[in-house]
């Protein structure tokens, strides 16, 4: 089975590959620029940009299965290449966003509906994974973290179930070398709900220093911060926080904590 993992070389991809190629599938993973990321040996590597089709039917070639990363542009012209490569299955990396009623009207819904719906539309089998928050958001901290500072937090006390990017990946490969999983959509999450207080305070324990942090008016973030996010965000996070057992279900292993994120990372704070 030849697989093809689109952005082989990010957070999610890259697990994706590696996950692949443990389970003795033929990986062809694809980037803008290849050559510029670690990927085991056995990976073939070439370039696609999704914005420029003339680079879909050899990125495409004796493909069967497909983990897909795409915005609206161009996934005309994809699945228009996909059906003429002869692909079977496609994974894609969508996003809570669509199932999230406080932000059904947020561009990254309206941007991964017009997607999905296209790919259901494809007459190609599809999955969607549907993560919330990634954990790798934390990483925006880092420099701050490391040089000791303050940092200067709004919404501190919002809930999130924010997810390890291992798990996104390790839903793909399932998906990708299982039965059953096509025409499913699984809402992806961790397996806690805490606050961004809580993340930090997670992080100042795995680093072993306390981390100083100060709740900050959305209205006093700079760059100021449009009113409509603010309001979307204050909704979204004054709403149950929501956490699925999606993980487990497909994968049967129960999805990693935060502070499993924070130890697998830990040299990004330190």
């Amino acid at each position: 089975m030849s697989v093809l993992v689109i952005g082989a070389y990010g957070s999610v991809g890259s697990h994706v590959v590696a996950g692949l190629v443990s389970a003795g599938a033929s990986v062809r993973g694809t980037s803008r620029t290849p050559g510029t990321g670690d990927l085991p040996d056995a990976v073939e590597m070439v370039r696609l940009d999704l914005e420029e089709p003339e680079t879909l039917p050899a990125a495409l070639e004796g493909v069967k299965k497909v983990f897909l990363y795409a915005s609206p542009g161009g996934i005309a012209e994809f699945i228009s290449a996909a059906r003429a490569a002869g692909v079977e299955h496609i994974v894609f990396l969508s996003s809570a966003a669509v199932v999230e009623p406080a932000m059904k009207h947020s561009r990254s819904a309206k941007e991964h509906s017009a997607v999905e719906e296209a790919l259901q539309e494809s007459g190609i089998a599809w999955t969607f994974l549907r993560p919330t928050t990634f954990a790798t958001k934390q990483l925006s901290f880092a420099r701050a973290i490391q040089a000791g500072e303050v940092l200067r937090v709004p919404f501190l006390q919002g809930r999130t179930a924010s997810i390890h990017e291992r798990d996104i990946a390790d839903v793909a490969v399932r998906a990708l070398t299982g039965a059953g999983h096509e025409g499913q959509a699984y809402w992806l999450t961790g397996p806690q709900a805490l606050t961004q207080q809580e993340y930090i305070e997670t992080i100042g324990a795995v680093i072993g220093r306390p981390i100083d942090v100060v709740d900050l008016a959305p209205e006093d973030v700079e760059p100021k911060m449009p009113e409509f996010l603010i309001r979307t965000l204050t909704e979204l996070l004054a709403a149950p926080c929501v956490v699925t057992s999606a993980v487990e279900e497909v994968t049967g292993v129960p999805a990693r904590s935060f502070r499993q994120w924070a130890e697998d990372h830990v040299k990004d704070f330190s």
